[in-house]
């Protein structure tokens, strides 16, 4: 009897280690509450300007150069848990852009080098620029641009034999361009002046849309469908020609500054800070191509001083936020398993304001903040047909100001929101144009009583 007791105890004393093992070494099935966890990082401080991921245990990490002049190229093997070391470089630059065309074939860029890897970052070989990029774009690994900001000698570069040689396709002269970007062989873009180009022959020559903007990050989806961001998030649904400014959560730091699209409809990015019980870094995210943006705060019992810099999903579930500096020391980013937060706040409504072709103008409310009553002006080019929306915080359309034909001039129309609770309400201007394309844009206004 006394040897079963002491068998049983034995047997619940190894289970119960079995399970601090499985839980200690990540192989629970319970996602954390939020469906984001914290990772950190113990043993590299320096900035990370690059993050990337390619399936959901690989990932890599560039670092800038620290006050010693000591930069690096990191790797994880379980999904951020843990990172080491794959190559040290030493100077003042820093390791900049970084990205995989694959799982095995990476590009980092150096100050002069271009570092590549075939093997998933097991060995490096280089290649030597003959330039100081700012930016790089490998499209294949054959095929791979690079862009050299310095004046008279800088400017567009292109090789096409994988950085063996290259070739300088332009040069600007004053004003040489800061990046690049490219969906296919032909088509691409570059910053110039703060200003997009775009080039439709790869490379040779360059248009430029001075109403597009400048951008911190870029993708496509496809051919037409694509989005940027610099402080604001922009859309574009033919190819780059015209882009239209997507209406991001008002919170209390709203700017976006990567972005990881799923798919069409999908879109995650970062840059916001909320402002509740201590400042919070926050996610943004669409599931409606940009319909509607909403955000989730990854870490909902913890504050944090700055902005999610880094955003990479590899999937609908699998995706990483990260700071581009450590914070407190060590804390470098979050990473969820289960797509986010259970509950994601929309608070926004899409402004679509067309670059191009704008007959119209929208006003600013008057009085802004008002109490039951306010005055909606816009102003009109042409005759036509427009409309007035208004929505709350939520999204939720709550009233048709308007909705009639119009002559050209200016417009006001008298909103009394004395049955509305107090809050932030928007109103947007929708225009239809001739070409049978609706036009809109719109404003934010707060109802105070």
């Amino acid at each position: 009897m006394e040897s079963k007791r002491i068998n049983r105890l034995l047997d619940g004393v190894i289970y119960l280690l079995l399970i601090i093992f499985l839980s200690s070494s990540g192989f629970s099935d319970m996602p954390p509450p939020s469906g984001w966890y914290q990772q950190n990082m113990t043993n590299w401080l320096n900035n990370i300007n690059s993050l990337v991921f390619t399936d959901s245990l690989t990932g890599y990490i560039a670092t800038a150069s620290d006050q010693a002049g000591h930069n690096y190229i990191l790797k994880t093997t379980n999904g951020g848990e843990n990172w080491f070391e794959l190559l040290y470089q030493y100077n003042i630059a820093g390791f900049r852009s970084m990205k995989f065309i694959n799982k095995d074939t990476g590009f980092v860029l150096g100050l002069d080098y271009l570092y590549i890897t075939k093997n998933a970052g097991v060995n490096w070989y280089t290649k030597y620029i003959p330039a100081i990029p700012s930016d790089m774009y490998p499209l294949n690994v054959d095929t791979i641009f690079c862009v050299d900001e310095q004046s008279i000698i800088g400017g567009f570069y292109r090789t096409t034999d994988g950085g063996t040689s290259w070739t300088k396709l332009i040069n600007f002269g004053s004003g040489n361009p800061t990046r690049v970007y490219f969906y296919d062989k032909n088509n691409g873009f570059i910053v110039r002046w703060n200003e997009l180009h775009k080039t439709t022959n790869g490379g040779y020559n360059w248009f430029g849309i001075p109403t597009g903007g400048r951008f911190d990050d870029i993708c496509f989806i496809d051919s037409l469908i694509g989005y940027k961001t610099y402080v604001s998030m922009r859309k574009t649904t033919d190819g780059g020609l015209n882009w239209t400014v997507q209406q991001l959560p008002q919170t209390f730091g709203t700017s976006a500054t990567t972005i990881s699209a799923i798919n069409k409809d999908t879109v995650w990015s970062t840059g916001g800070v909320l402002s509740s019980n201590g400042y919070k870094g926050i996610v943004y995210i669409t599931t409606n191509g940009g319909e509607n943006w909403g955000f989730q705060i990854p870490l909902v019992n913890s504050t944090n001083s700055s902005q999610y810099k880094y955003i990479y999903f590899i999937n609908s579930k699998n995706g990483w936020a990260y700071l581009n500096y450590a914070y407190l020391d060590t804390i470098r980013g979050v990473h969820t398993t289960t797509g986010g937060s259970d509950t994601t706040i929309y608070t926004s409504v899409n402004n679509n304001i067309s670059i191009l072709n704008r007959n119209y103008e929208l006003f600013q409310n008057y009085p802004n903040p008002f109490n039951s009553i306010t005055n909606v002006k816009f102003k009109m080019l042409n005759s036509g047909f427009a409309k007035i929306k208004i929505y709350d915080i939520t999204g939720k359309m709550v009233r048709v100001l308007t909705s009639k034909k119009y002559e050209a001039g200016e417009h006001i129309v008298r909103f009394d929101a004395s049955e509305l609770p107090s809050g932030v309400y928007f109103y947007k201007l929708e225009i239809s144009g001739d070409n049978g394309k609706i036009y809109s844009e719109t404003r934010k206004m707060i109802l105070i009583k």
